[in-house]
């Protein structure tokens, strides 16, 4: 079998050879360094997913997945995965003390979502003479096509057919150990609390010297909220925000955690409890929260925040907090004390920590009301009363919200080149690819495929 590698697929094939697993593919371990370091040197390249629905590929619906292959325009396997749904809407993880493995019935159905990078696709117009060969052996074969969303953009192909004499790649860009709670990619590692639903610890790959940074230390949550007509303060910190992750599935392009999170309100009272979806990219992260609101926000509080501000590490002091749009960067590592509110809008407003070389960026996107001038912007402290040098991230006013069912969700991405590919994984989310199946047309469900 022949394996088609690019500089993602040596990276990774590298850092299990460096970690003591069996490599990839079998080469002398100085050989998979040389290649790292050409490649790094080269500039980052990067990786935005792609999801795809199996109703856009009729003719395969009711395929076995193990008979599905994924290719680009010269036949070479690329890196994919096919997550099931439950007719609930769940997806079928097959790890866990809670584990759902029998709920897939092994098929390609129509709301299953088929997974793979954008940029391990070739660019479109190449040659389809392999492809028309395998619909005259009798193959079902479709072409894919993602494309900018705007005139003139970047255009990349991919195959999908039932031909398993197609071959399957053999690179991972997850690994993940549940036992330690710890994910890594060839952009970042990071470890979740046990029974949180965020990091307690990440890092970020350097890129060009092949090093990485311990960058932030736990998320640091609070909710404030005044009930009674205000008379009553009440207030949480992430200590009370717990999530057991009842199960689990790592692929080679995500790692989808299943958890259920609830409010713990003291006294052994729960909160309502919502279910949690986290899933891992090779260089974003989603943790989207649906959360139920039984009555309106208004008859019972007079006001609430919730603030999120990574606490950043003393590796970090050569980083700076920059707000996009807002005209407004601070180095961490700064000697004078700053505590400060950056007033703004927060849904789909980007925040970035970065020392132009590496870079960590944030956006919280929500359909929960905003409403202007009430205290909602981004928050900046130096130090951080929490021992490290600093913590930045956001505060969310909350006024009044009608009854009802609400997303939360916190995107993160990772980049080894500045703000330059998080400002396009930015644009990844809030204006997605569009892919071509055929005669349809959609946008990339990436962003939608979180919050089931």
């Amino acid at each position: 079998m022949k394996h088609h590698l690019n500089g993602r697929s040596i990276f990774v094939a590298a850092l299990n050879s460096a970690s003591g697993k069996e490599p990839l593919i079998h080469m002398p371990a100085f050989f998979y360094t040389l290649l790292v370091l050409l490649l790094s040197c080269a500039g980052e390249i990067l990786a935005e997913p792609v999801v795809i629905r199996g109703a856009r590929f009729a003719d395969l619906v009711g395929t076995p997945l193990d008979r599905i292959r994924l290719c680009d325009g010269h036949g070479r396997p690329i890196p994919f995965q096919i997550d099931e749904l439950t007719a609930q809407g769940e997806y079928v993880c097959d790890r866990g003390e809670d584990a759902n493995g029998d709920s897939g019935n092994g098929l390609l159905d129509r709301e299953d979502e088929i997974v793979f990078l954008r940029e391990d696709c070739r660019p479109c117009g190449e040659s389809a003479e392999l492809w028309k060969k395998r619909r005259e052996s009798g193959c079902t074969v479709q072409k894919i096509l993602i494309r900018d969303g705007g005139e003139g953009g970047e255009c990349r192909a991919a195959w999908i057919c039932n031909d398993t004499t197609a071959g399957l790649s053999n690179v991972h860009y997850i690994n993940y150990d549940h036992g330690s709670q710890s994910v890594k990619t060839p952009w970042y590692f990071a470890r979740f609390g046990r029974d949180r639903f965020h990091f307690v610890t990440a890092g970020i790959s350097t890129g060009k010297d092949g090093g990485w940074v311990d960058l932030t230390r736990e998320l640091r949550i609070e909710i404030s909220m005044r009930a009674l007509w205000g008379l009553l303060p009440i207030s949480f910190t992430e200590d009370n925000l717990i999530c057991f992750v009842k199960r689990y599935k790592t692929g080679p392009i995500r790692l989808i955690r299943r958890g259920d999170f609830h409010l713990r309100l003291g006294l052994g009272i729960k909160g309502s409890r919502a279910a949690v979806n986290q899933i891992c990219y090779p260089q974003m992260v989603s943790v989207p929260v649906n959360v139920h609101i039984p009555v309106r926000f208004r008859s019972f509080f007079r006001e609430a925040w919730l603030e999120m501000t990574p606490e950043v590490s003393k590796k970090g002091a050569n980083y700076s907090f920059s707000l996009s749009g807002k005209g407004f960067s601070e180095r961490l590592g700064d000697t004078s004390a700053i505590d400060t509110l950056v007033s703004s809008r927060l849904n789909r407003n980007l925040f970035t920590i970065t020392d132009q070389r590496s870079a960590v960026g944030w956006v919280l996107l929500t359909d929960l009301p905003e409403t202007d001038g009430i205290g909602s912007g981004f928050v900046l402290r130096r130090p951080s009363e929490r021992d490290a040098i600093a913590e930045c991230g956001y505060r969310l006013m909350i006024h009044d919200v009608p009854k009802g069912r609400y997303d939360i969700t916190n995107w993160v991405f990772f980049s080894q080149d500045g703000l330059k590919s998080i400002d396009r994984d930015f644009r990844g989310i809030t204006a997605p690819a569009i892919v071509e199946t055929g005669e349809r047309t959609s946008p990339n469900l990436l962003p939608a495929s979180v919050t089931r």
